[in-house]
């Protein structure tokens, strides 16, 4: 028989619906032994069906330990007081005695076979706290029980084949009833057998798999968009957030007015995608005066689209007013009254922000030796990349930060490169030398900022996005190949580091470039300074690419060597040549020092296993001579060191090298 178990609700945020779903997949087939259940997902209610579900009570072992066989038995072989007091209180007879072994002891045991719980039993106990410690945003709380969910619960229709499950969340009891669209259907829906589910929610206008509902919106709009020569224009993931906004999709087409095509395109597309979720429609290039709503319930009559184009209006209407004012004050001269802007409490104003940008990504200009021309553009870009903060329409719709500040630079004549770094300096990574410059100086003064006022991310929370801002410098430096000492930049600029800073760059140098292994990234970051991102960054990528390589192996074989008899905390690396006196210990130094100037690649430490295995087939480092002793331990010191340019391979991870 089938299984069905619905949660019906009042309306759920669109963005959670998939998360809470599979969260109760997991937990409810932790219970049932099943986790192949099909979802089902509205506004209005959560359901996992199982198909042939067996709700058979599994057969349990426990073996039950009884007292030591020493104290079980008499000296005759006879069962004692104890052994048969222990077999009275479990139920057993003598025949059912085993034994086991407990460390150095023989003990008496009993195994007994018991019928444990059946399923559905089991998730009827653990049902209320499944759902109570469901991770959900926010919680609500509806009725005297104090019990809370992320929206009220009014229904539980849960079956298994015919019969009622016996489910319950506070006073809401399981039985087979749901209900269909909340206003295109005639209320409760009696089901007879979990297998009439699908079937009669849709002749009750509600679609419950996501993805036929998705799949129909996805229609819709190519249907649409088509048959007015064009085609479908969105932000990612609109299409899957309005299949969760509504039971039954129904699609509504309407127009704008031509004026406010005056608009940027990213303007009109906020208002009607991220405020309103409808869907613009773009042909060869621009946008057309119309758009396409998804509508819950039957558009019967025009009344719905002159809503849609109601809201619309106004709300294009003040875009157009913010827009048109806007234009009338250039971006340069709301650069001083960025001082009325707060960047943190404890971190000053965007005006002073902007001031050290202009600074700093100057700085960062000069060390990569960029042209006068260029830099030029990046203080420019520099000093006016935050004044969009002030215009009216940044104000109202702030998603639109950066891009406005390259339209109204654009439109006032600045340099094209000026403009559109202003917009792209927000992005994970930039496209032009510009962009990046400026991104990566805003990325630093962030995170150096932030960290300062005590903003450190912890666990989940990060509320700055620092994490997003390191993991951005590390691949702008990566994809550009920009050598920069950030310490060097930092101590410059903000009169140093502090280990808090230090600390969390390092944890999210190891994060970008864990993708090649835990064990190369710690080699690595144990001798370089994870403050210089791109030689670490080639490090890893080269000892990752070379691991397997047996003259890498080589390599790790002959530091591994060196430093299993070098004492941890040895530190003299002061060679007397004159008391080197073997033939394998001066070939070693000789070997050493010429490495020193020509090694440039890892590999190029791969002679230096022939000349060490050789030192230490020979030669006795541990000699009673202190003297001669002491050389010897420097002499292996250098040898550390020298591979201490490259990593310490001591941390690679091998199963034998």
């Amino acid at each position: 028989m089938d299984l069905l178990i619905e949660i019906g609700t009042e309306e759920l945020p669109a963005k959670v619906i998939n998360h809470i779903l599979e969260y109760l997949k997991e937990s409810f087939g932790e219970v049932l032994g099943r986790k192949d259940a099909k979802l089902y997902g509205t506004p209005r209610r959560l359901a996992l069906y199982y198909r042939d579900f067996e709700n058979a009570s599994i057969l349990q072992e426990e073996v039950v330990v009884g007292p030591p066989v020493s104290v079980a038995y008499d000296s005759e072989g006879k069962p004692t007081r104890a052994l048969l007091g222990f077999l009275q209180r479990v139920s057993a007879s003598s025949e059912d005695v085993m034994r086991i072994r407990k460390g150095d002891a023989e003990y008496i045991a009993i195994r007994k076979v018991y019928e444990g719980k059946k399923p559905l039993d089991a998730l009827a106990e653990r049902f209320e706290d499944i759902l109570l410690s469901a991770p959900l945003p926010k919680r609500m709380r509806w009725d005297k029980s104090g019990l809370s969910f992320l929206r009220p619960i009014r229904w539980i229709c849960a079956l298994y084949g015919g019969e009622v499950v016996p489910l319950s969340f506070g006073s809401v009891k399981a039985s087979r009833k749901t209900k269909g669209h909340r206003f295109l259907s005639q209320g409760w829906i009696e089901l007879k057998d979990a297998s009439e589910y699908e079937e009669k929610l849709k002749e009750n206008y509600v679609i419950p798999d996501f993805k036929e509902r998705l799949g129909m919106i996805l229609a819709f709009l190519k249907e649409e968009s088509y048959s007015l020569g064009g085609y479908p224009e969105y932000p990612e993931g609109l299409d899957q957030e309005v299949a969760n906004l509504v039971e039954f999709p129904f699609a509504v087409v309407g127009e704008l007015e031509e004026k406010y095509l005056e608009l940027p395109e990213r303007v009109i597309v906020t208002v009607l995608a991220h405020h309103q979720r409808f869907f613009c429609i773009k042909k060869e290039g621009r946008l057309l005066p119309n758009f396409i709503g998804i509508s819950g319930n039957l558009p019967k009559d025009s009344l719905i689209v002159m809503g849609y184009q109601k809201v619309i209006r106004a709300r294009l209407e003040d875009a157009l007013f913010f827009y048109r004012e806007d234009l009338k004050v250039k971006l340069e001269h709301l650069v001083d009254k960025l001082s009325q802007v707060v960047f943190h409490p404890k971190a000053g104003n965007m005006l002073e922000k902007t001031q050290r940008l202009v600074y700093l990504s100057e700085e960062i200009g000069r060390h990569l030796m960029l042209n006068e021309e260029t830099i030029a553009k990046i203080k420019r870009a520099s000093y006016l990349s935050k004044a969009d903060l002030l215009t009216n329409m940044v104000k109202e719709f702030d998603e639109l930060q950066g891009y406005m500040g390259y339209i109204y630079a654009t439109l006032q004549g600045e340099d094209k490169d000026v403009s559109y770094a202003i917009y792209e300096h927000y992005l994970p990574m930039p496209e032009s030398t510009v962009g990046k410059v400026l991104s990566l100086a805003d990325k630093i003064d962030s995170i150096v900022m932030f960290i300062k006022a005590g903003e450190i991310p912890s666990g989940s929370s990060d509320p700055y996005g620092l994490r997003r801002h390191a993991y951005g410098i590390f691949a702008i430096m990566e994809d550009a190949l920009w050598d920069i000492d950030l310490r060097k930049l930092i101590e410059k600029f903000y009169g140093g580091t502090n280990p808090q800073l230090e600390a969390f760059l390092r944890g999210r140098l190891e994060a970008y470039l864990e993708v090649y292994g835990y064990d190369v990234v710690r080699a690595v970051l144990e001798v370089h300074d994870p403050l210089k991102p791109l030689s670490c960054i080639k490090m890893v990528k080269r000892i990752a690419s070379l691991k397997e390589e047996q003259k890498f192996k080589d390599v790790v074989s002959a530091y591994r060597r060196v430093v299993r008899i070098l004492p941890k905390e040895w530190e003299d690396s002061m060679v007397e040549e004159e008391v080197l006196k073997e033939k394998e210990e001066i070939n070693l130094w000789e070997k050493v020092k010429e490495l020193n100037f020509k090694a440039q690649d890892v590999l190029d430490l791969q002679p230096l296993k022939e000349s060490v295995d050789a030192f230490f087939d020979a030669v006795l480092v541990m000699d009673k001579d202190e003297r001669i002793k002491r050389n010897r331990l420097a002499l292996l010191c250098n040898v550390k060191q020298l591979f201490n340019k490259f990593a310490d391979f001591s941390m690679l991870v091998y199963e034998e090298v």
